[in-house]
C-alpha cells in the first residue's frame, strides 16, 4: 500500500511539474552579453534567402509557416517567430543564442547549423520585422538609372512540380512549371527545397537558396552512402518554398540508400540523431510519460481487484 502511494504521489508531482517546464520555456531569457551580440552576417538578399531556406528546412516543422501561427500543439506551443511582439522583445543576439543553446522542448542547433546559417535565419526573421532598419550603403544612396524592362508574361496556376531520380548517379531533378495560354511553361527563379524525409527536420541535399533555371529545373546529388534502416529505403521530398505565391506544392520519390542493421544505429552519418546529440530532456520526458501511464494503469488494476474482493 505504501509503494502504491509513493508511485501515485510521484506521478502527480510530474504532472504538476509539466506546466512549470512550459512556463520556464515561455519566460526564456538570455544574458545581457548574449543579447547585445551583433549579427556578423550582413543583412542582404542573399543572407535572407539562405536564412529562409534554413528556416523552412529546420524550424518550420515545429514553429509552422511564417506569419500563420500554426506551430505544433506542444506545451508550450512553439512561437511564431515572425510575430512583431516576438521580434520587438528579442534582439538578434537573443534569437541566435536561443537557437544555439536550446532549452526544454527547444533543441540546440549548434551541432546542426553553422554560425552563418543561424545568423542568416536571424536576418530572414528581421526581413519581416516592420521596425527593422538597415543601414543604407553608399551605393544604394545614389540613384541609378535603370534600363526599361520588357513586360514578360507570368505563368499562373495550376502549377506542376515533378521529381525524378537517377539512382546510378545519386542525382535528383525537379521541374517546376506553371500555365501560360493553356499550356505548361517553365517557371524560373522559384526556390525549391529538396531533401530526404525525416520525422522532424528533413535533411536538405540541395544548395542553400537554390532556384530553378530558365527551364524550371534544379539538379542536385544526394548521399547514397547515408544509412537508412535495414532495407535502405528512404523518401526524397521536394517542395516549393514560396507557398504564398504558389501554394503548397510537393513531390515525392522513393530512393535506396545504404542499409544498416539496428546495431549500427549509433553511427553519426545516418538519418537519425546520433547519441552524443540526443537531448536529455526528451529522454526524461519520454520516460516520465511512460512511468505515469503505467503507474495509472497499475493503480486502476489494483483498485479493481480491491473492489472485486469486497464484493465477495
Amino acid at each position: 500500500m505504501k509503494k502504491n502511494n509513493i508511485i501515485t504521489n510521484f506521478s502527480v508531482l510530474l504532472i504538476l511539474l509539466m506546466p512549470l517546464m512550459g512556463w520556464t520555456q515561455s519566460e526564456w531569457m538570455v544574458s545581457d552579453t548574449k543579447q547585445k551580440e551583433k549579427n556578423p552576417v550582413a543583412f542582404s538578399d542573399a543572407s535572407v534567402k539562405d536564412g529562409k531556406v534554413q528556416f523552412m528546412a529546420n524550424c518550420k516543422s515545429c514553429h509552422g509557416d511564417p506569419g500563420k501561427d500554426n506551430g505544433l500543439p506542444l506545451v508550450p506551443k512553439p512561437t511564431d517567430l515572425t510575430l512583431q511582439a516576438f521580434l520587438d522583445l528579442n534582439t538578434d543576439g537573443s534569437i541566435y543564442h536561443k537557437m544555439t543553446d536550446g532549452q526544454i522542448t527547444m533543441p540546440s542547433y549548434k551541432a546542426i547549423l553553422s554560425d552563418q546559417q543561424r545568423w542568416s535565419i536571424v536576418n530572414f526573421l528581421r526581413s519581416m520585422d516592420k521596425n527593422h532598419k538597415v543601414a543604407e550603403s553608399v551605393a544604394a544612396s545614389k540613384p541609378q538609372k535603370e534600363a526599361p524592362k520588357e513586360e514578360v508574361a507570368i505563368a499562373e496556376a495550376p502549377y506542376y512540380l515533378s521529381l525524378s531520380v537517377d539512382a546510378a548517379k545519386n542525382e535528383a531533378t525537379t521541374v517546376f512549371q506553371g500555365t501560360l495560354n493553356g499550356e505548361k511553361t517553365a517557371i524560373e527563379g522559384a526556390e525549391i527545397f529538396i531533401g530526404i524525409k525525416r520525422y522532424f527536420n528533413n535533411l536538405p541535399v540541395m544548395d542553400a537558396g537554390a532556384t530553378t533555371n530558365s527551364q524550371g529545373i534544379i539538379k542536385t546529388s544526394y548521399p547514397g552512402d547515408l544509412l537508412s534502416g535495414e532495407d535502405g529505403k528512404a523518401e526524397l521530398i521536394a517542395y516549393v518554398i514560396d507557398t504564398e505565391t504558389y501554394g503548397e506544392i510537393t513531390a515525392h520519390q522513393e530512393i535506396t540508400l545504404s542499409p544498416a542493421h539496428p546495431n549500427h544505429f549509433k553511427d553519426t552519418r545516418a538519418l537519425w540523431a546520433d547519441r552524443s546529440h540526443f537531448p536529455w530532456w526528451l529522454m526524461i520526458t519520454y520516460l516520465s510519460i511512460v512511468l505515469i501511464v503505467w503507474s495509472v494503469m497499475a493503480k486502476v488494476v489494483i483498485n479493481m481487484l480491491k473492489i472485486k474482493s469486497l464484493g465477495k
